[in-house]
């Protein structure tokens, strides 16, 4: 019976790339002293009996909790805070979400419900991509990542809201305090929480010991769910992102949506809420192109375009498009 928690939690984390396990209810899961369980890359080895009951652990790329060191994107979060934990926690983690960070650098890191701390490694291994940490006593868990013991955040974010503007706009707001070598910020946006799409950009303070403000405004959010999130760059390339932000709204349907306008790096991407025939012209009313779409996420390359101003229409809307 000692290996049936970590047959069932390991089950439950691999059953899809968004896995999660949830305990609902009064029921509880215990992971007696000495037990290993491996979960969707999250080793825990307690030390004494662990209990998780009443909770949801899912992994993420992004945290909840505004961390104050540059992390992987690779984040485990309990949906309520745990029961003390001791013992050893190794995180394992694929190439492609290091956002830069050294591997030798690479520490774990966990909020405990009021703050995040740093625990020192006792082993990082580069090749099978992990880091392990032991003597860990008495640590409530609710977010836990790899971050860099070496890098704070270039940046103190103090607020970020989204707000309904007439149930037809979107309008971001957001405030960081102490910006250092930040460059720019990303608007980025999606309505089904997984496929981001950037729709626009703000360059940052650089270095300010201020209080900076910013906003930005998303005039054509889709009906249901709308999703945005802040990209902040630095000049070394590094980034992170914001906290996630949710707006509904229930609006009459339109046909498309652009996401990013003017057009940059060469691609217009569109929201098609149902299936239509698109149309493609210049300012001045010469047909480019025309494709019967579907409804979902299409991108198109607008690369041969001149840089200037173009309409695409469906019978019942015409929209302004402009490349940049």
């Amino acid at each position: 019976m000692k290996n049936l928690p970590m047959l069932c939690l390991a089950a439950l984390f691999f059953c899809n790339a968004h896995a999660q396990l949830t305990i609902a209810g009064s029921s509880s899961l215990t992971i007696e002293n000495g037990t290993q369980i491996h979960a969707d890359g999250l080793t825990l080895i307690p030390s004494a009996d662990f209990s998780l009951s009443n909770v949801t652990v899912s992994r993420s790329a992004i945290v909840v909790h505004t961390t104050v060191n540059t992390y992987i994107s690779r984040v485990y979060q309990f949906s309520s805070t745990s029961d003390p934990f001791s013992g050893s926690i190794q995180i394992n983690y694929t190439d492609a979400e290091l956002n830069g960070l050294a591997e030798a650098d690479l520490t774990l890191n966990i909020y405990n419900g009021t703050n995040w701390t740093a625990y020192p490694a006792i082993a990082r291994d580069a090749i099978n991509n992990y880091v392990l940490t032991d003597g860990l006593s008495g640590i409530t868990l609710n977010e836990l990542t790899l971050a860099s013991q070496f890098a704070p955040l270039p940046l103190t974010w103090l607020s970020f809201t989204a707000k309904a503007q007439n149930n037809s706009q979107s309008l971001l707001q957001w405030a960081t305090a102490q910006e250092q070598n930040t460059k720019d910020f990303y608007i980025q946006y999606c309505s089904d929480g997984i496929s981001w799409v950037t729709i626009g950009s703000l360059p940052a303070a650089g270095n300010s010991n201020f209080t900076s403000r910013y906003k930005y405004v998303h005039p054509n959010p889709v009906t249901g769910a709308n999703y945005y999130r802040i990209k902040q760059t630095d000049v070394d390339g590094r980034y992170r992102y914001s906290p996630v932000r949710m707006l509904s709204f229930t609006k009459n349907l339109q046909p498309f949506v652009i996401l990013g306008n003017p057009v940059i790096n060469d691609v217009l991407t569109l929201q098609v809420n149902m299936a239509t025939s698109l149309a493609f012209y210049t300012a001045d009313g010469k047909l480019l192109w025309q494709e019967q779409v579907n409804a979902g996420t299409k991108t198109i390359n607008v690369s041969c375009y001149a840089k200037g101003t173009y309409l695409l229409k469906t019978i019942t809307t015409t929209q302004k498009v402009v490349i940049q």
